[in-house]
């Protein structure tokens, strides 16, 4: 098992518990597959404790109108336009390939930004589907400036794990996540270190083949 699929592993399950955060009482959203409504908006200077319990208020409401496998397509189409507006893939692009992001062309950060982006995306669409009530302890939060910390812990199968989020605010922007922590291992930094490795070995193209071919297997499940 290579290091890449196992960082992909991780990062499912940090998506997976990102979603079980916040949690809502499924038992109060009566809505229907028809009149559901979803909104689009996002207000600015919102904590971001509210931030994070607004996308799962949204994206528990679109997994109750669109449920099941004949709704998948609509469901996850809706699920992608919710989560986009949370999460900075293009500075955990950045982030992620650390000083490598400076040796390589303007063009090919603008690929590395594309398939790693929808890599992330889909490995949450994935996993969000699956989000259930009353699995975490939600702890305190820290703000500092423009950056936030929000820790969590979650039990899951008997076993509980420390969840932290690290979220960004421009100028009063709406939060947004740049990293999460799971038992003091960040997922940017695993990823910095595992690219970093495989661009040693392979160059730059290796790690967007690798990249490419992750993303093209998640298209073949669909």
């Amino acid at each position: 098992m290579n290091n890449l699929f196992m960082l992909n592993k991780l990062f499912s399950i940090f998506t997976w518990l990102f979603f079980l955060t916040f949690q809502l009482n499924l038992s109060e959203i009566c809505i229907a597959q028809s009149n559901a409504n979803i909104p689009s908006g996002r207000k600015t200077g919102l904590p971001p404790t509210v931030e994070v319990k607004e996308v799962l208020d949204r994206v528990i409401e679109i997994n109750v109108a669109f449920p099941g496998d004949n709704n998948r397509q609509a469901r996850r189409e809706k699920l992608r336009e919710t989560i986009n507006p949370y999460f900075d893939f293009v500075e955990m692009a950045k982030r992620s390939l650390g000083p490598i992001w400076k040796e390589i062309s303007e063009s090919e950060r603008k690929e590395f930004t594309e398939v790693f982006s929808e890599l992330l995306a889909r490995t949450y669409l994935s996993k969000i589907e699956l989000a259930r009530p009353n699995m975490v302890e939600i702890g305190n939060q820290i703000i500092e400036n423009e950056k936030a910390l929000v820790r969590t812990k979650v039990t899951y199968k008997e076993d509980i794990f420390p969840i932290d989020y690290k979220l960004y605010s421009l100028n009063g922007d709406p939060w947004k996540v740049y990293d999460v922590i799971v038992e003091n291992i960040g997922l940017i930094s695993n990823y910095r270190n595992e690219f970093a490795s495989i661009v040693r070995r392979e160059k730059f193209s290796g790690l967007m083949e690798k990249l490419k071919n992750k993303v093209n297997g998640f298209a073949e499940k669909s």
